[in-house]
């Protein structure tokens, strides 16, 4: 074996390089073991083609409809959602607040809910009517809150 002395640090190390890879054959094996005869080949060569998957008509027509009915049931629930927003925030009268130390928007939007609209849609429509552009708000600024009724 060969071996290289190598000194890092105050460590004296002695590696040994690994020796040449080696293949070797041990006699005997499993005992009952019969070998395959094997025909010899001949000298054509078979191809086989990768089967096609054939999609029938009903199918086709099944995913399509399926599709379709997808794509107009989510278009028809955003547009009602959209135009029932549309309607809750058209009919919204505003009142002039003073911002109280501790306010937030999420207090302020459940404090002067708007009918039809989630606590954090209100939240949004207040931000957005006051023109702010991150949710911080200071003691003492005036806002527009909707109008309690």
């Amino acid at each position: 074996m060969n071996a290289t002395n190598m000194v890092q640090g105050n460590l004296a190390l002695k590696l040994e390089t690994p020796a040449e890879p080696t293949f070797t054959v041990v006699q005997g094996g499993r005992s009952g073991f019969q070998p395959l005869t094997v025909k010899p080949a001949r000298n054509q060569q078979t191809v086989v083609a990768p089967a096609r998957v054939a999609l029938k008509v009903p199918t086709i027509v099944a995913v399509a409809v399926a599709l379709t009915l997808f794509v107009v049931l989510a278009t028809s629930v955003f547009s009602a959602r959209h135009a029932a927003y549309a309607e809750s925030v058209s009919n919204v009268t505003y009142e002039t607040i003073r911002v109280q130390p501790g306010d937030s928007l999420w207090s302020l939007a459940e404090e002067y809910p708007i009918e039809g609209l989630s606590t954090q849609e209100t939240s949004d429509m207040i931000r957005n009517v006051n023109h702010l552009e991150h949710g911080s708000l200071a003691a003492g600024a005036h806002l527009k809150v909707p109008a309690r009724s």
